[in-house]
């Protein structure tokens, strides 16, 4: 081994925010986008990034003859510790892989020792190189069922239609909504009411080698921890029909874009009732151009909605990231 893998000091926080911003990233759109004006370049470099990267989250940093050739940034959201950002410059078939297996140990072990964050978790482009896939194999992760795909239009549509009939969409107080997230996430992996015992036994069965043995009950359980962070920066709806809670939508709003995020009890699913309420939601919530993306948290739901969505004009897509979940 011809490098050094440790937490980043001073120096090499700098050489992580320069690689950011110049798009050596795992999502180069994002960050490197503040790399283009120098009045955001600036404040990120030298100010906002080194106290984000040291006093929020933890970095690590791989050196070889004096040069970053690595990095891993860990941030901590309540029960998950998962990647901020990574990157490796050296080839994927020689030692970058090495190297990026290094950092994801050292960061790791870090999470487990600190003892507050039961899982992790590792996000990466779905263009990324498989053999970072078949490392996180190699590493006890597994790939969540967990907003794998999508659909999306440009806006307005073509037909604008009400809220469909005994359809109450009423907001919520996203940030103190985390203690019914799950009742409703739930409902999108098709499991089981908690008081039918034997629907629960089978959904509790595991396989000893995949998933790190964790049945679909304990996977869905993490997903809820993965997605609780996601709350604060939403606006979420309750979804009743005839008075009976039956799903929410989670919205929002990236540039131009309007994202919903769907979980609904699965005999709505590709109904003439999710069709006209996927329809209404962008005039609902007041947004008449731009685009429109719609996902779902379990891939089984979009795939039985994907044609009455598909007659509203949506493209079927994949996702853009794929989230690995590992439990320390």
């Amino acid at each position: 081994m011809t490098y050094t893998i440790s937490k980043a000091n001073k120096q090499q926080i700098g050489a992580i925010l320069e690689m950011m911003l110049d798009g050596v990233s795992s999502d180069p759109t994002s960050i490197a986008a503040l790399g283009k004006k120098w009045w955001q370049r600036i404040p990120f470099r030298y100010l906002l990034g080194p106290r984000m990267l040291t006093n929020q989250m933890t970095s690590f940093a791989a050196e070889k003859e004096g040069r970053v050739v690595g990095y891993l940034v860990l941030q901590y959201e309540g029960d998950v510790a998962g990647t901020f950002d990574w990157a490796v410059t050296e080839p994927l078939d020689g030692e970058g892989l090495e190297i990026l297996a290094d950092l994801l140990e050292a960061a790791l072990d870090h999470a487990e020792q600190r003892g507050d964050t039961p899982l992790a978790y590792f996000g990466m482009q779905q263009d990324t190189d498989p053999r970072v896939a078949g490392l996180l194999v190699e590493l006890g992760f597994w790939l969540a069922d967990y907003q794998a795909v999508q659909m999306r239009i440009s806006l307005p549509l073509a037909e604008s239609t009400p809220l469909p009939a005994g359809i109450v969409v009423t907001p919520q107080i996203a940030q103190r909504f985390g203690n019914r997230l799950a009742e409703f996430v739930r409902m999108d992996y098709d499991l089981p009411d908690p008081e039918d015992e034997d629907a629960v036994t089978d959904a509790l069965a595991v396989d000893e080698h995949e998933y790190q043995g964790l049945s679909l009950v304990e996977r869905v359980e993490a997903i809820c921890s993965l997605h609780e962070s996601t709350l604060r920066a939403s606006k979420v709806y309750l979804i009743e029909e005839e008075g009976e809670p039956v799903g929410i939508v989670q919205e929002f709003n990236w540039r131009d874009e309007l994202r919903l995020l769907i979980a609904l009890e699965p005999f709505l699913w590709g109904t003439a009732t999710e069709q006209k309420l996927v329809a209404a939601m962008p005039q609902f919530v007041g947004k008449a151009a731009g685009y429109l993306r719609v996902r779902t948290f379990s891939s089984d739901h979009l795939a039985t909605s994907r044609e009455s969505f598909e007659a509203l004009g949506l493209r079927w897509e994949e996702a853009p990231w794929q989230r690995w979940v590992v439990r320390l």
